[in-house]
């Protein structure tokens, strides 16, 4: 049997077309393997309400005004949802300082597409000595920008710079709105995934910690923004051309002839050497049309995230259709009648099994045409009105039914598998 004339080459679409993006699937695909795989280690098994501990990275992490800590990246599984978290281990903390695991409550409140989200705190000796760590989202495939930028020796141009600039005000704008300050912001706590999105990655860490109690609320707010400055000045520090060198005096970092005079400024304006005062809104100001580049960025990436939404949905309905009439067809239970699934509306159902799935041409090849198979399961799906012709395997027999007729006697097949009775004991 052969499609109808209506259904030939100059119709057909590519397999492709009824399937996610190939780049999206690559990257999707690559995300899973990495949250999976499990890096042999002396970690322990399970730590509180997570197991399959596996290391990520180790950094040291500088406070604004307090000092350092070493930081462990392990990633881990939740036993309560299945989901895959950071956990930010702070080894051999002093047995006379309580963290705050408090502070963070304020921190769950606050969300930002350009932050690793903070989940909980807890403290353990499951690593051998007194630790603190705090859970947050996993982002695979991100690392930090020291990793990306500065150890790899990546290359860096002005519009990077931006993007990074603005995906960090951004989420600080988010966390000065609700008092909060990071206090740890670095480029070892900032992380990039390979498709530019920024994330701070420490938020709540210094809360913990108590870090606020040497200075104010307020000092920690500009520091943070500071912080954005010095950050942009180790990633400029990396080429020549922006490095000054000033006889009897450190060098200076500037940036160089090839950067815009707006970068300058804001550079300037970032490390304090035009006002002692740093805020949000200036920043936004001098970069300008530049923040639409970053929206329009994110509204190209929703747009292909949301056109491909819709066909896995669709997809994934055609998949519990398939998964029915597999159900179905060709059954062998004992416990059932044997010949169950070739009798009744059943073999209907069979005829219409083979009608999408198994037709051959004129001269016996195989038929693999996704349109005709898409097109007859929606018309199913749908409860058309529109007849079909069945034709029997020994092509003795035809049927002319409609896909509504075909719908109803699936789900009648369907129901009656789940109503059966339990097979009984020999």
């Amino acid at each position: 049997m052969e499609p109808k004339p209506g259904n030939n080459k100059e119709y057909m679409k590519p397999v492709g077309h009824f399937a996610i993006d190939e780049g999206l699937r690559r990257a999707l695909v690559e995300e899973i393997r990495v949250a999976d795989h499990v890096v042999e280690s002396d970690l322990p098994f399970q730590v509180h309400n997570y197991h399959s501990l596996s290391p990520v990275a180790t950094t040291g992490i500088n406070y604004d005004m307090s000092g350092s800590v070493t930081r462990h990246e392990i990633k881990a599984q939740s036993i309560t949802d299945g989901c895959h978290y950071s956990l930010h281990r702070i080894p051999s903390l002093d047995p006379t300082k309580n963290p705050n695991l408090g502070a963070l409550d304020r921190w769950r409140m606050v969300h930002s597409p350009n932050i690793a989200r903070v989940h909980e705190a807890f403290t353990t000796r499951a690593f051998g000595d007194n630790s603190l760590v705090v859970v947050y989202d996993f982002k695979p495939m991100a690392s930090s920008l020291k990793h990306t930028i500065i150890d790899n020796r990546a290359a860096v141009t002005e519009a990077l710079l931006w993007s990074i600039v603005l995906q960090v005000v951004s989420a600080l704008r988010v966390i000065h709105g609700s008092g909060l300050a990071v206090q740890t912001l670095d480029l070892a706590t900032v992380a990039m995934s390979p498709a530019g999105r920024v994330y701070i990655n420490s938020c709540g860490l210094a809360d913990v910690l108590g870090v606020y109690a040497g200075y104010g609320v307020e000092a920690a707010l500009q520091n943070d923004l500071h912080a954005v400055g010095k950050m942009l000045a180790a990633i400029l520090a990396m080429s020549r051309e922006n490095v000054v060198m000033v006889q009897g005096q450190s060098p200076v970092v500037i940036p160089g002839p090839g950067y815009s005079t707006d970068f300058k400024e804001l550079f300037g304006y970032l490390n304090r050497r035009l006002t002692p005062v740093i805020a949000i809104d200036d920043i936004l100001r001098l970069a300008g049309s530049r923040v639409f580049l970053e929206l329009d960025a994110a509204r190209r990436e929703t747009d292909l995230l949301s056109r491909n939404l819709k066909l896995e949905m669709a997809n994934g309905r055609l998949a519990r259709l398939v998964c029915k009439i597999n159900f179905i067809t060709e059954r062998a239970d004992s416990a059932m009648d044997p010949e169950w699934s070739e009798t009744g509306d059943r073999y209907l159902i069979k005829l219409f099994r083979d009608y999408v799935f198994h037709l051959a041409s004129d001269d016996g090849r195989p038929i693999v045409d996704m349109a005709h198979v898409v097109g007859n399961l929606n018309k199913l799906d749908a409860g058309s009105q529109e007849k079909v012709m069945l034709m029997s395997r020994d092509e003795k027999s035809c049927l002319v039914v409609s896909y509504n007729e075909l719908k109803r006697c699936i789900d009648a097949a369907y129901q009656e598998l789940l109503m059966s009775p339990p097979k009984p004991w020999r």
